[in-house]
């Protein structure tokens, strides 16, 4: 009962993408892994705090004296029971490794913030396109099937004409073939928005509503600035998956210095205090010894079978990998840049004239009609306007669409999308 009237409700996309983010399987991953990389900065940082340890011992003695020398001590066996704790405490005061693990630390937590806020971005994107392009085959399915049925009309027509003998064969069997062929596209319609609307159930974890429809009237604008190198140079600056490379290359190369820090001093304050209680000795009796200690510790490594070196040198060749993949980032990056605002300012012009090109068609199919009824000319010119004017409908519906995306991915690339965008596309909606 309760899932019937939620399909009954209208869903728009804001509420879609408050969905996505509780569900998405593909941005929780991520949100999960940035936040184990946050931890991260409060390991790294336990290497500057010192560390205690408690030790205790307890050891059950026997000897035998098989020859002594000393004629106070016979041959014999004696028992004795050793009782040792000790307490030690190690204060870091110089360790080179700790230190470039705490500054790697702080780059890998930023790239996790910037790879988590790209794909906060990506699921907003996600969404969004998943939610249009289940508008876009619903309105795919209405034509298919409204050209069905006209074309189902247009085949009943050719079959009266052919029994009153004012038809053809050869039109019976064209009007017969297209009627096949929108059955087709019709069953066809179908298939594409079910898989649609799979697509957005695979985002959100829920079978989709009703949603919502794209208004005829859609605003148009061009992208402001309306210059492609000022997009592109914003795309550089603030582009989230471009930023998280540029950490990644920054953790890369700290692990370079982090794995020659091996090569250096290490310098440690010591404590240690031991209690030793001995209930007795071969030569004498038991003793209770309290020892305190407090030392200056310094440690050089001197030769370790050139492990140092090799790993620096891996440590090298990934910081050379993370620039590599840097670069293609950026480079990706201008493409998309490129082909989002070039599909932005082209769809404007492209959304207006299919618009135009219904008009037309609408004209021509009416024009062509009313030839037919007039005797002028046959049903196959009829047929062919129906079929031009249903395929620049599909054609304008889905520029309205594509615009739309385009806006969004431009506001991606630049690193600027939020749910504010999202909302201007949800007021194109009702």
């Amino acid at each position: 009962m309760a899932q019937t009237q939620t399909q009954t409700q209208t869903q728009n996309l804001t509420d879609t993408y408050r969905q996505a983010l509780a569900a998405d399987p593909k941005y929780r991953a991520v949100l999960y892994t940035a936040r184990a990389t946050e931890t991260l900065h409060d390991q790294a940082f336990a290497g500057f705090l010192p560390t205690l340890r408690f030790e205790a011992e307890s050891v059950e003695t026997r000897q035998r004296i098989i020859s002594s020398e000393n004629p106070i001590f016979g041959p014999g066996t004696t028992d004795f029971p050793t009782r040792s704790r000790t307490l030690s405490l190690v204060q870091p005061l110089f360790r080179k490794d700790v230190i470039e693990r705490f500054e790697q630390a702080k780059a890998s937590v930023q790239q996790a913030s910037y790879t988590l806020l790209a794909a906060e971005q990506d699921l907003m994107l996600r969404t969004a396109s998943a939610y249009l392009q289940v508008l876009a085959a619903q309105d795919a399915l209405a034509f298919a099937t409204a050209e069905r049925e006209a074309l189902g009309r247009a085949l009943e027509l050719a079959r009266e004409k052919l029994k009153s003998g004012l038809g053809t064969i050869t039109v019976l069997h064209d009007a017969t073939a297209r009627h096949a062929l929108a059955q087709a596209r019709e069953i066809e319609s179908r298939n594409k928005l079910a898989d649609a609307r799979q697509g957005l159930q695979e985002i959100t974890g829920r079978e989709p509503g009703t949603l919502q429809s794209l208004r005829s009237e859609l605003p148009l604008a061009v992208p402001e600035p309306a210059e492609l190198g000022a997009w592109i140079g914003a795309a550089r600056e603030g582009n989230l998956s471009l930023r998280a490379r540029a950490a990644a290359v920054e953790v890369a190369g700290i692990e370079i210095e982090r794995q020659k820090a091996a090569h250096y001093p290490s310098v440690n304050m010591v404590y240690t205090q031991n209690r030793k209680d001995s209930g007795s000795t071969l030569f004498g009796g038991g003793s209770n010894v309290d020892t305190r200690e407090l030392s200056l510790r310094l440690s050089v490594p001197l030769f370790e079978g050139g492990a140092v070196l090799a790993v620096t040198k891996e440590a090298g060749f990934k910081h050379l990998k993370a620039r590599e993949e840097h670069e293609q980032e950026r480079r990706a990056l201008e493409r998309q840049t490129r082909a989002a605002y070039e599909g932005l300012v082209s769809g404007v012009g492209l959304v207006q004239a299919l618009a135009q090109s219904v008009l037309a068609q609408q004209s021509a199919v009416a024009a062509r009609e009313q030839g037919y009824a007039a005797g002028i000319n046959t049903l196959l010119p009829v047929l062919d306007a129906q079929r031009d004017l249903f395929a620049a409908r599909r054609d304008h519906a889905q520029a309205r669409y594509d615009y739309l995306v385009n806006r969004l991915r431009l506001a991606q690339a630049a690193g600027s999308l939020s749910e504010t965008h999202l909302a201007e596309v949800g007021a194109a909606l009702q």
